[in-house]
């Protein structure tokens, strides 16, 4: 198939209330658009199915489709800092 071009531009939506200290629903997304546009001269149903077969194959798209574990783990002055911010390990 020939593709002239393509692009994906990725659009996040949320509420800046927790950015600004402010009581709000938090810092997640409350939406994400992958808009992604395509310059072809090959029909839309191919289009269609590579358009499909990219999303499935989108590493940062199916992990936004589905809830997974999310953890963070800190340094500090190359310690692991512990859930209260102190270390957590003796020096």
């Amino acid at each position: 198939m020939a593709i002239e071009d393509a692009e994906v531009d990725v659009r996040c939506s949320f509420d800046v209330a927790d950015k600004l200290g402010l009581e709000g629903p938090g810092a997640a997304f409350e939406e994400v658009t992958f808009a992604v546009n395509v310059q072809s001269s090959a029909p839309a149903d191919q289009v269609k199915k590579l358009v499909a077969h990219a999303e499935r194959g989108c590493h940062a798209e199916q992990t936004i489709r589905r809830a997974i574990p999310v953890q963070t783990r800190a340094r500090l002055n190359g310690q692991p800092l512990d859930a209260e911010g102190g270390s957590s390990e003796q020096a």
